[in-house]
C-alpha cells in the first residue's frame, strides 16, 4: 500500500533529506511539502511535481512528517488530530510537558509519534541506556556528551535528552538531576546526578556518548550519525508504521519493535 506524506519543514536540511529519499521510493506518495515559500518541489531539488504550500492542507488519510520550529508543534498535532492525519515529529526543543499537552488530546482522533531522533541505532541506543542505568546502578557516574554543527541552534540535542530521560525513568531520577556543563567551584561531584555536555562544531552531524564510570572501570556506549539519511530513513520507516493505523499515540520504540 502507498504510503502518502506531507513534509512539514520541505526546504529545511531533513526535509530534503526525506523528500529525496521517498521520491525515490515508489512505497510513497508525496502528497506536498509545507515551508514558508510557496512553489513546487523541483524548486527544491526533489524530484516530484508535488506542490510546496505555506499552510498544512487537509488530507484525510495522510501521514504528516514534522521537521520545523518547536513553537509550530501544538498547532501541527492539532491540524492533524482534527482532520484524521498522522503525525510522525521529529522536531527538537519540544519541552515534555508540551509534547504531552499536544499528543494526548491528539492521540484520540489520530496516529501520533514525536521522537527526538527517528534513527534507528539511536533508539535502540536509548533502549540500552536505560537497561545499563538500572543493571550498573547508583555507585556509577553518568555523563553525557553530545555533538552536533555549529548552526543547531538548540543545546543539549533533543537525542541527549532522550538518551537522560530513559535512564532516570529506569533509575527513579527526574531531570531535576541533570547538571547542565560545570563552571567554577562547585564541589563535589554529587551523587545520583547525570551530566549533560553540548559541543557545537563545524559540519557535525551527530554524536552521542554515555559515560558509565565506577572505581576502576569505565563503560560507554556511543552513537555516531555520519549521514542526516539515517534520521530520514528512520522518519519514513516512522510513516509507513502510523499510516492506517488506529488512533494512538506512538513511540519509535513501537515502530522498531522495542517496546
Amino acid at each position: 500500500m502507498t504510503v502518502p506524506i506531507i513534509m512539514n519543514g520541505a526546504a529545511g536540511r531533513m526535509g530534503r533529506a526525506i523528500l529525496g529519499l521517498a521520491a525515490a521510493d515508489p512505497a510513497f506518495r508525496i502528497v506536498a511539502g509545507v515551508d514558508l515559500k510557496p512553489g513546487r518541489l523541483r524548486d527544491l531539488g526533489i524530484a516530484s511535481d508535488a506542490p510546496v504550500l505555506d499552510l498544512l492542507p487537509v488530507e484525510p488519510g495522510a501521514v504528516v512528517i514534522d521537521f520545523t520550529h518547536h513553537s509550530t508543534f501544538p498547532a501541527v498535532a492539532a491540524h492533524c488530530a482534527a482532520h484524521g492525519m498522522a503525525l510522525a515529529s521529529g522536531t527538537t526543543g519540544v519541552a515534555p510537558a508540551v509534547a504531552d499537552a499536544a499528543l494526548v488530546p491528539a492521540a484520540a482522533t489520530a496516529a501520533v509519534l514525536h521522537a527526538m531522533n527517528m534513527s534507528v541505532g539511536v533508539n535502540v541506543v536509548i533502549k540500552i541506556a536505560a537497561q545499563m542505568a538500572r543493571a550498573l546502578g547508583g555507585d556509577y557516574d553518568i555523563e553525557v556528551v553530545e555533538a552536533h554543527h555549529n548552526q543547531k541552534k538548540d543545546a543539549p540535542s533533543g537525542t541527549a535528552f532522550a538518551i537522560a530521560d530513559s535512564m532516570c525513568a529506569a533509575t527513579g531520577r527526574t531531570r531535576a538531576d541533570l547538571v547542565h556543563g560545570r563552571e567554577g567551584d562547585v564541589g563535589a561531584r554529587r551523587k545520583g546526578e547525570i551530566g549533560m555536555h553540548a559541543l557545537r562544531m563545524g559540519d557535525v552531524v551527530g554524536d552521542h556518548t554515555v559515560y558509565f564510570v565506577c572505581g576502576g572501570e569505565r563503560v560507554m556506549l556511543g552513537h555516531l550519525a555520519h549521514t542526516r539519511e539515517i534520521f530520514a530513513r528512520g522518519a519514513l520507516r516512522a510513516a509507513a508504521f502510523l499510516h492506517g493505523r488506529k488512533p494512538g499515540r506512538y513511540a519509535m520504540a513501537d515502530v522498531l519493535g522495542l517496546a
